[in-house]
């Protein structure tokens, strides 16, 4: 009598096992698509994230303000910035070490900080600083600055400082939006900009951000405490 043949088996490996093989070579498949599956689930989940905090509206003071500084034009400390809207350490420095030395100081009167450009990232941000300038002459710099810092790094500098998304954020801050538009799509400051790259550079600034507190030079995103130390010894210094 014929006997059944059996399934050929891969030299040295038990019946049990070969099978115990087979399944698996019949499962890897589903469990490769599976991770393929998950992986691309990922990068849609931070690609929606990206898309969200692009335009998710950022809360600002609706506070009115001359130029693009704070405190009295003759106080005995003036600090002068030099940054780029497109710069990881100005934005980590606007969002906190800035907002704590504006929440200390401006109200005693003794201290003026003033923003200029020194543009480093190129053009996107060279934009990105005429449309400060241009929500400065609304009297709206310090909100318009804060959305531009809490935008940046949420996506490429073309898409988040465009002229387009410039005027979206300039309408999410309630500024008129026929005379911003005007003034970005002219480019009016930004011979501003321009003049305040050649003064920085001429100052030695060849970072962002850089800072002159009384003439004395701190580059970088310096913890508060040492910014602190310098003012208040240029205050002590000044008598005040």
């Amino acid at each position: 009598m014929a006997k059944r043949a059996q399934m050929p088996r891969a030299a040295g490996i038990p019946l049990g096992k070969a099978k115990t093989a087979a399944k698996k070579q019949v499962g890897s498949p589903i469990v490769l698509w599976g991770i393929i599956g998950a992986v691309a689930l990922v990068l849609v989940v931070v690609i929606v994230l990206q898309v969200q905090a692009v335009n998710r509206p950022i809360a600002t003071s609706g506070a009115v303000s001359e130029g693009t500084g704070w405190g009295p034009v003759n106080a005995p400390v003036k600090i002068v910035e030099y940054s780029d809207f497109g710069c990881t350490f100005c934005r980590q420095f606007a969002l906190n070490q800035g907002r704590q030395l504006r929440e200390e100081y401006e109200k005693t009167g003794k201290v003026r900080f003033e923003y200029k450009s020194f543009i480093i990232e190129g053009p996107n941000t060279r934009d990105a600083a005429n449309a400060a300038y241009c929500a400065a002459d609304q009297k709206r710099f310090w909100d318009y600055a804060d959305v531009l810092f809490n935008k940046s790094g949420t996506d490429q500098p073309q898409n988040v400082f465009s002229k387009s998304a410039l005027k979206g954020y300039a309408a999410q801050i309630g500024l008129e939006a026929a005379q911003f538009g005007r003034c970005v799509d002219s480019g009016q400051f930004i011979p501003d900009v321009q003049n305040q790259q050649t003064e920085g550079a001429r100052l030695g600034v060849q970072a962002t951000p850089t800072f002159f507190i009384n003439g004395k030079k701190i580059e970088g995103a310096a913890p508060y405490a040492d910014f602190k130390a310098t003012i208040d010894a240029a205050l002590k210094a000044a008598g005040s």
